[in-house]
């Protein structure tokens, strides 16, 4: 999923090298209920999120701070996190672009409980795990991210529109 042009690009916008993978929804359980997601992302910072889409967009958000285990609740960011676009369908968006973030508290993470609730909320991608994952959406909000006045510049779809996610990535970097 990450070309080497997109690594490059993610090292150059965070300013470190990508580390491990912390989470890969194609070898590890998103399942309803069950997902390991959460286990696996509590505790560590500086985590960037890929996300690719059935269309063959590849988008998604950095968090610099550390998660903590926290539900229904924010998660504390910084100036530091971003979203961004690093591949856009039928060359939608020329190059790669990162979005900076403005609101410190809505652009942050909120993570579901893991028996309650199947969503993950990135800045303004919202995911929903496998059993519905055909109800994922952006909310391109100028407010809480410079998306520089392009219209679905994140992920190509602005809610109402939904999006399904083909693969989740997170990967710790160093």
């Amino acid at each position: 999923m990450m070309k080497e042009e997109h690594r490059q690009q993610v090292e150059e916008w965070t300013g470190m090298k990508c580390g491990d993978i912390v989470f890969d929804s194609n070898v590890d359980n998103w399942s309803r209920y069950t997902s390991v997601f959460n286990d696996r992302i509590i505790g560590k910072k500086q985590l960037t999120f890929l996300i690719e889409d059935d269309c063959g967009e590849i988008f998604g958000y950095y968090l610099n701070t550390e998660i903590v285990e926290k539900y229904k609740e924010r998660q504390e960011t910084d100036s530091k996190t971003f979203q961004f676009n690093l591949q856009s369908k039928n060359n939608r968006l020329k190059q790669p672009m990162k979005f900076e973030i403005k609101d410190l508290k809505s652009g942050s993470i909120l993570l579901s409980q893991k028996r309650i609730c199947d969503l993950i909320s990135l800045g303004d991608i919202h995911l929903f795990k496998e059993v519905e994952k055909n109800q994922s959406y952006c909310w391109q909000n100028e407010d809480y991210f410079d998306y520089h006045g392009i219209e679905k510049a994140l992920c190509g779809t602005i809610y109402p529109k939904k999006f399904i996610p083909k693969r989740i990535l997170v990967i710790q970097m160093k």
